[in-house]
């Protein structure tokens, strides 16, 4: 009976340590996702509050033209969207999801897709889980045009 109860003790405590640790990745997970649909809502309401939960004030949003690097501070960016109201009548068609969460620690990677009729944005957000909240700290992004939109068919 000693022996039976030497084994089992440790294993039980191993399976709750597990299951502590999925736990905690799950919230982190969980609240990654919330901090990019902070983004997501911000970009299709033109809302900079939504947007400033999402971002960290030091963020940046870098990206390649004409191949060169471009470094945007993250407050540039918002106000540019926020100015960028629809047009009256106009609804934003943007399909936008989340491809993939990698979390390691306090430092995580979303991948993100946004589908417009005319190109495919892939946003890689770089997030930092600071003073207990995960925040977008970096955005990189690419754009690729729709072929008949490059055609114009």
């Amino acid at each position: 009976m000693r022996l039976t109860t030497l084994l089992v003790a440790p294993a039980a405590a191993l399976l709750l340590a597990g299951a502590a640790d999925l736990n905690a990745r799950w919230a982190d997970e969980a609240a990654i996702r919330q901090t990019v649909q902070y983004y997501f809502d911000g970009g299709k309401n033109r809302d900079s509050v939504a947007l400033r939960k999402a971002f960290h004030p030091d963020a940046r949003m870098l990206f390649a033209k004409d191949g060169k690097l471009v470094v945007v501070p993250i407050g540039e960016y918002i106000a540019r969207v926020a100015e960028s109201q629809l047009k009256p009548g106009e609804v934003d068609s943007t399909r936008r999801r989340v491809t993939s969460v990698d979390v390691a620690g306090d430092a995580a990677i979303a991948r993100l897709e946004l589908e417009r009729p005319d190109a495919l944005l892939t946003d890689y957000m770089s997030l930092l889980k600071v003073d207990g909240r995960w925040q977008i700290v970096n955005k990189i992004f690419t754009r690729e045009t729709r072929r008949e939109h490059v055609s114009g068919s």
